[in-house]
């Protein structure tokens, strides 16, 4: 027997033909029809039994069957927020694994995207969409050693997951650290402004990773874009920093925390390593943001002592980050 822990929202939306939209999703999916909700359930279960590729010592292990949540586990998971591992249900798959299987290789439907896989040892690792995972051992006593390297594997993928989340997906977080970058005139400056917010979205992640605190993407979104356009006009036309910026840079980073811990409930923390995968994540974050406003400052730092500086480069630059905050907040409202 084999255990598939999926996201059964995306899965979904696949099948259905549904808008990937975080605000739109879930309610379009709790106004779908019974007999709409049964189709493509079951649709999703046809496809992973036939596109999904399992390799015991190299050799196919063929899904004879594969059992589909009911479609009253997939009504009550849509009705509750999603808990540390997203909106996961298990699809269980039988057939005839080989006795002496020494390691497993998986690939599963590209339509999927990137997948984490987790093993009961426990093990954890990402397979990309449409790729095939690295070869794992099996029935093996994990020494030390052999955990250390697993958690070591684990803080790699998830701080490469980190780091994704901002370059190359992550533009609306992009666009805030890029707001505050324009209007510091010092490193020092930035770097508290930048520091002030990482401790207010490390505090949400954790809150939000955990469900102590949980708003609707519905909330959420919008505030974030709001936060982008906010900075981008104070940029325009504050001449200098105010004190209270950092204040109100921490408010904003509380929100922004809660949009990284919905992208970490969609990944999923690897099993019996819950923190380690939370701060990895976290450090690929910064990582990410500290990337954005290197490449940012080698691309200014010619001209930041130029007269014409402000002028020709920070407002409108910030013009142009004050129009797309609003966009998306009225995107994201309607």
């Amino acid at each position: 027997m084999l255990e598939l822990q999926l996201d059964i929202v995306h899965l979904l939306q696949q099948e259905t033909g549904l808008e990937n939209n975080d605000k739109t999703l879930i309610p379009a999916l709790k106004k779908l029809p019974l007999p709409a909700l049964m189709k493509a359930l079951y649709a999703s279960k046809n496809r992973l039994q036939q596109q999904t590729v399992i390799k015991f010592n190299q050799e196919v292990f063929p899904l004879v069957s594969l059992q589909a949540p009911s479609l009253q586990q997939v009504k009550q998971i849509l009705a509750n927020p999603p808990g540390t591992s997203g909106y996961q249900l298990t699809f269980t798959g039988y057939g005839d694994m080989p006795d002496d299987s020494a390691e497993v290789n998986v690939s599963f439907p590209e339509i999927l995207g990137d997948v984490s896989l987790a093993l009961a040892r426990p093990y954890q690792t990402f397979v990309l969409a449409g790729k095939t995972s690295e070869t794992i051992t099996l029935n093996q006593q994990m020494s030390f050693s052999g955990e250390l390297a697993a958690k070591i594997t684990t803080f790699i993928d998830y701080t490469v997951q980190g780091v994704l989340h901002i370059i190359p997906k992550g533009l609306d977080h992009i666009l805030f650290v890029l707001a505050l970058f324009l209007l510091a005139t010092k490193m020092s400056t930035l770097l508290w402004q930048v520091s002030a917010f990482t401790l207010a979205h490390t505090i949400t992640l954790g809150l939000g990773i955990f469900g102590v605190v949980n708003l609707p993407a519905t909330i959420v979104e919008p505030l974030i874009a709001l936060s982008i356009a906010y900075v981008a006009v104070e940029n325009i036309f504050a001449l200098q920093l105010k004190k209270w910026r950092i204040l109100v840079i921490f408010a904003f980073g509380l929100l922004h925390g809660l949009g990284f811990a919905s992208v970490l409930l969609e990944l999923g923390l690897a099993p019996g390593q819950y923190v380690l995968s939370l701060i990895a994540f976290n450090l690929g974050v910064e990582l990410g943001q500290l990337a954005v406003i290197l490449l940012a400052f080698a691309c200014v730092w010619w001209w930041q002592s130029k007269h014409w500086y402000r002028q020709r480069i920070v407002q409108p630059l910030s013009l142009v980050i004050a129009v797309t905050g609003v966009y998306w907040f009225v995107e994201r409202i309607v």
